[in-house]
């Protein structure tokens, strides 16, 4: 055993001095390091940016999750479906609220599987890049500004988490059950489905509901309409004030002293002078009673050839004033947008595109002139039409498939205003309106005028819809990535966006 190991060793070693005098290499010449971290053969993907955390660019990011490399950015790091706070808000808090609370909420990254998401504020837009608030840059090749429109609590909020928003909406639930008369400001979608939750679920509350315009929610048809009006009048607790033009709301506290809710200065809080946040227990509202001039009966052949004539108010004449206290007041009035706004030292190249109501002017394909990379979707832009989930989905959609024909048509293609929307077209808008537990009234495109029970299953599946919407996260056929920047960037060069002037209203 001993002789075969001795030999093993002498003849090994003989082999090894043999092979060790050739040397044998399988490739031309060894890659080195400089040629390993060369840049220019590296491939950057298409770098999408998506700010707004609302249902537009929630969206627009889950859409582009696997076709570019995107980066969504939001205050909040969660996406909430607003539709759901009413009833939320309304009903006593019990473990039906709590549940509700378990669907409303849903993490972005549950259902952004490959994109960044940033928590943080947007206070500076470059040609090349955004920049947060904490200094944060993000460079980007596509631009999608979604930020939305301002909305009051509780349908706004500044907890950042899930958790502290659901002790938020516990709070003001408890709080609600304490008081005995509210106001609800606004006779729209939001404001007519919460006047309706609230009286339905506290029937010892008492509800006021204010309105400038002689009708509920303008922009549904007059059956929808008229179906609302009736049924909030049934409710013995709802005091509907029609053609009432609110004019102030002032808070008083429990010593009957007015309330300042505004923020101190920063140079009262320099010196430490800054008062602590005060809540005010009592409202009161004033108003203006508006006069209002029916118009007469108009004839079918006259709207189908001069269109509909609304009623409307005759000017700013005032019949009466008058001033009511309430324990708490809901302000739904009014569309206001909320454009992103340039810090100390920061440059916002979105400024130049506001009109003077604070919306973004863009063309039909929703890009802002001279800047075929940059869109504004949603509520911040200034088309003409009806705001809602509906017509956010139309946008995305039509965003969607223009880059989508762009990115896997392998020949140059040219967008134009053909491919965007056309505001004629959302003349009817998909708006549905909740009124109680089964009840809604509403409007679609495809079916018009709907009231009652049709309304609220229709209601049902938009909102089915929007919930399931997020659960699987969609996938693409993987392409190269160096043909989809070249044909992005080839776009780009070449688009030319045209500027319709929409008179928002």
């Amino acid at each position: 055993m001993l002789w075969r190991l001795f030999l093993g060793g002498v003849f090994g070693g003989a082999l090894s001095a043999c092979r060790s005098q050739t040397t044998t290499t399988l490739a031309a010449s060894a890659p080195t390091l400089d040629l390993i971290l060369d840049p220019s053969k590296d491939v950057v993907p298409v770098r999408c940016v998506v700010v707004g955390g609302g249902y537009t660019g929630s969206k627009l990011a889950y859409m582009f999750d696997s076709m570019f490399d995107v980066t969504f950015i939001d205050e909040k790091n969660y996406f909430e479906l607003t539709n759901d706070i009413i009833p939320i808000v309304a009903n006593p808090w019990d473990a039906r609220n709590e549940e509700a609370c378990r669907r409303l909420f849903i993490l972005h990254r549950y259902y952004l599987k490959r994109t960044n998401v940033l928590t943080g504020t947007v206070d500076g837009v470059e040609e090349d890049a955004v920049t947060l608030r904490d200094g944060r840059r993000v460079p980007y090749d596509l631009l999608f500004v979604a930020p939305g429109e301002r909305k009051p609590f509780p349908f706004a909020t500044k907890q950042r988490s899930i958790a502290g928003r659901v002790q938020e909406l516990r709070h003001f639930n408890h709080f609600l059950g304490t008081c005995k008369k509210v106001a609800v400001l606004g006779g729209g979608p939001v404001g007519t489905s919460l006047a309706m939750d609230l009286a339905q679920s506290r029937p010892e509350l008492q509800v006021h509901l204010y309105h400038a315009k002689s009708e509920l929610i303008p922009a549904l048809p007059t059956t929808s309409r008229k179906y609302a009006r009736e049924a909030l009048q049934r409710r013995k607790n709802i005091s509907l004030h029609l053609c009432t033009r609110v004019t102030d709301v002032d808070g008083y506290d429990a010593e009957g002293k007015r309330v300042d809710t505004r923020p101190s200065s920063a140079f009262a809080r320099l010196l430490g002078f800054s008062r602590p946040p005060a809540e005010p227990t009592r409202f009161t509202v004033r108003y203006d009673k508006l006069h209002f001039e029916p118009t007469p009966q108009q004839s079918i052949v006259s709207q189908a050839y001069f269109g509909r004539r609304e009623p409307k108010l005759s000017g700013d004449r005032v019949e009466s004033t008058g001033t009511e206290e309430f324990d708490y007041v809901f302000s739904t009035i009014g569309d206001v947008p909320r454009p992103i706004q340039a810090g100390k030292g920061r440059r916002n190249i979105l400024a130049e595109h506001e009109a003077p109501d604070g919306h973004y002017r863009v063309s039909t394909l929703m890009q802002l002139y001279r800047h075929p990379n940059i869109w504004a979707p949603g509520r911040c832009n200034n088309l003409p039409w009806v705001r809602s989930y509906g017509s956010s989905d139309v946008q995305v959609r039509t965003i969607f498939r223009g880059l989508n024909s762009v990115v896997y048509n392998p020949t140059e293609r040219f967008l134009s205003s053909r491919d965007g929307v056309q505001p004629q077209r959302m003349a009817i808008p998909r708006l549905l309106v909740r009124l109680g537990n089964n009840d809604a009234v509403g409007a679609t495109p495809w079916s018009g005028g709907m009231v009652g029970l049709s309304a609220f299953h229709e209601f049902m599946q938009d909102r089915n819809h929007l919930v399931k919407e997020f659960q699987q996260p969609i996938f693409y056929k993987q392409q190269d990535p160096a043909k989809v920047k070249q044909r992005i960037s080839n776009w780009a060069s070449h688009e030319t966006t045209d500027i319709v002037d929409f008179s928002h209203s």
